[in-house]
C-alpha cells in the first residue's frame, strides 16, 4: 500500500471544553504545555505537570482516485486510552499508550467530501506512570491507501535462517489468494519514493536485485518462501549492513491493480547458551543503558532527529545496546539502531496485575497483553537491532504462583510469534523476596496511599479571570501581582 504522512493540519484542545482549537503538527506532546502544579497528582513521577484529557481533529478530502481503494490510518503512539472517530462514528481504539495501532476507515469516509478525523486521548486520571509520559498523539500518523485486495499492514516478515550460506525466510500475509513476486535489494529502502516506483526503477536495472522468487498465497493469504542471498553482507553492531525486501502482490480474484510493499531487514543470526550471547556465531558482550521514550525538553514527541540523536550520543560514549525502559519504542528509534548498529532489548511494560501507580495500565493489562505483545512483535520483528524481548520490569508478580504461570504464558506467546529471539524479564530478587513475605515494594494499597500523599486535595477549578491562554492554547494559571 502507499503511505502518506498525515502529521500536518491537526488541531487540539482540552476534551469537554469550550476552548478554541489550536493548530499543531504531529508528533505532539500535549502534556508538555500544561501548568506545573505544586499538588499535581503525578507529583515527582511526572515532574508536577498537570494531567488532562485531549481531543485532536483533522479534516481531509479523499480524491476520486481513492474511491475503490482501502484507506487505513496508522497511529504509532497515542497516550493513552485512545479513541478514534470518523465523521462522528467511533472507528477504533487502543488502551496501551505505547502500542501502535491501525484503523480501517474505508467504509467511513466520503470520497470527494470533507471528512473529520477526531482522536481522544485520556491522561487526566493521575498518577498513571512512574515517569514523565507525555500525552496525546506523540508519535507520527500515516495514511495508507491501496487496492482492496492487498498485502496486509506489516504483512512482510523476514527472518535469517543461516549465514553460511546466507538464507532467509520471507513470510507474507495478504487479504487472500494470489501471486507474489519477492525481490531482495542491498541497502535500506527509500521511504520517500512510492513502493511501486522503487520496484519499477530497481527492476529496470539501475539497482539489480540480489535474490528473487515467485510464490502463491493461499486462501487465507499466507505464504512462506526461502531465499539464498549470495555474498551476503551480514548485520552486526560493527557493520550494520541492511537489505530491502520488496513484494508485488496480485490478487487471484476481483482486483486488477497490483499492490506493493517493502520492509528493511538485516542478515544476522542470534544464539545464546554456555558461550554467552552470539551474533553471527561471535560472542558479543552487551554494554547497555536503559532509556525512556522522552527527548529531554522536547517531551515525549518522537521526532526522528531527536530519536536518532539519542542513539548517536550513546554510541559515541561506547554503548552497544539499549533497553527500551519500560515500553515498546518508536519506529524512528529502531530505524536509527538498525542503521547505527545499536542492539535493542525490546521491553513491553513496567507492571502486570499489581499497581505501581494508582491509574496505571493494570486495569487493562489482563484483557490486552496478548494483543499488545503481538503488536510489538509485528512492528519490531524485522529490525536486526532488536535482539531480545523483555516482558516486564521489576515485576514482583514473578514471586507468586499466578505470576509465574503468567510469565510462562507470555514467554510461550512471544516464542510462538517470533522463535528467533530470546525472552527475558526484569526481576529484582530483593523486591520478590519482600513480596513473598507480604512486604512488597509495590501493591495496590500502596499505590492508593502514594497517590493521596503526593497530591492531597485537587486544586479548585480556576475562574475565567484566573487563567490565560498557554503556548498551545491550553489554560495556565495567571501570574500573581
Amino acid at each position: 500500500m502507499q503511505s502518506t504522512g498525515f502529521d500536518g493540519n491537526w488541531q487540539v484542545r482540552h476534551l469537554d471544553s469550550d476552548e478554541a482549537f489550536t493548530p499543531v503538527t504531529l508528533p505532539h506532546d500535549a502534556m508538555l504545555y500544561e501548568p506545573r502544579l505544586e499538588n499535581a497528582p503525578g507529583g515527582t513521577n511526572t515532574g508536577w505537570f498537570d494531567g488532562r484529557d485531549y481531543e485532536y481533529i483533522r479534516h481531509f478530502t479523499p480524491g476520486e482516485d481513492l474511491r475503490d481503494d482501502a484507506i487505513i490510518l496508522e497511529f504509532e503512539g497515542v497516550y493513552r486510552l485512545a479513541e478514534v472517530f470518523v465523521n462522528g462514528r467511533k472507528a477504533g481504539s487502543c488502551d496501551y499508550g505505547y502500542s501502535g495501532f491501525t484503523v480501517d476507515i474505508t467504509e467511513l469516509v466520503a470520497i470527494g467530501k470533507d471528512n473529520e478525523i477526531r482522536v481522544v486521548a485520556h491522561n487526566a486520571d493521575q498518577p498513571n506512570s512512574r515517569w514523565y509520559s507525555g500525552a496525546g498523539i506523540y508519535r507520527p500518523v500515516t495514511l495508507w491507501t491501496g487496492p482492496r485486495e492487498h498485502i496486509r499492514f506489516e504483512g512482510i516478515g523476514v527472518r535469517t535462517i543461516s549465514t553460511d550460506p546466507a538464507r532467509i525466510e520471507v513470510t507474507l500475509q495478504t487479504t487472500g489468494a494470489g501471486s507474489a513476486y519477492i525481490e531482495i535489494f542491498e541497502g535500506k529502502q527509500d521511504t520517500d519514493t512510492p513502493a511501486s516506483e522503487r520496484i519499477t526503477s530497481k527492476a529496470s536495472g539501475s539497482m539489480p536485485s540480489v535474490a528473487s522468487a515467485n510464490c502463491e498465497t493461499d486462501e487465507q493469504g499466507n505464504a512462506t518462501v526461502m531465499l539464498d542471498i549470495p555474498n551476503a553482507q551480514l548485520w552486526s553492531p560493527e557493520h550494520p549492513n541492511l537489505y530491502t525486501c520488496q513484494v508485488r502482490y496480485q490478487a487471484e480474484h476481483g482486483e486488477t491493480t497490483a499492490d506493493t510493499a517493502s520492509t528493511t531487514f538485516g542478515v544476522r543470526t542470534l544464539a545464546w547458551g554456555e558461550r554467552g550471547f552470539l551474533i553471527n556465531a561471535r560472542r558479543t558482550i552487551l554494554q547497555g543503558a536503559c532509556i525512556h521514550h522522552t527527548n529531554g525538553i522536547l517531551g515525549a514527541a518522537a521526532f526522528p532527529d531527536a530519536e536518532r540523536r539519542k542513539v548517536e550520543e550513546l554510541k559515541a560514549q561506547g554503548y552497544n545496546a539499549i533497553r527500551s525502559a519500560h515500553n515498546p519504542c518508536s519506529k524512528a528509534l529502531l530505524d536509527a539502531c538498525d542503521e547505527l548498529g545499536m542492539l535493542v532489548l525490546d521491553e513491553y511494560i513496567d507492571h502486570w496485575y499489581i499497581h505501581k501507580t494508582l491509574y496505571d495500565y493494570v486495569d487493562y493489562f489482563s484483557a490486552n497483553w496478548r494483543g499488545d505483545l503481538a503488536a510489538m512483535v509485528s512492528k519490531d520483528r524485522n529490525h536486526p537491532s532488536v535482539v531480545m524481548y523483555s516482558i516486564g520490569n521489576e515485576v514482583s508478580e514473578t514471586a507468586e504462583k499466578k505470576g509465574i504461570a503468567l510469565t510462562r504464558s507470555m514467554v510461550d506467546l512471544l516464542h510462538t510469534l517470533d522463535p528467533s529471539r530470546p525472552v527475558t524479564c526484569g526481576i529484582n530478587i530483593f523486591f520478590n523476596f519482600l513480596s513473598s513475605i507480604g512486604f512488597g515494594v509495590y501493591s495496590d494499597k500502596k499505590a492508593h496511599k502514594e497517590a493521596e500523599s503526593e497530591a492531597g486535595e485537587r486544586p479548585p477549578e480556576l475562574s475565567r479571570e484566573d487563567i490565560v491562554p498557554g503556548a498551545c492554547g491550553f489554560n495556565r494559571r495567571k501570574p500573581a501581582g
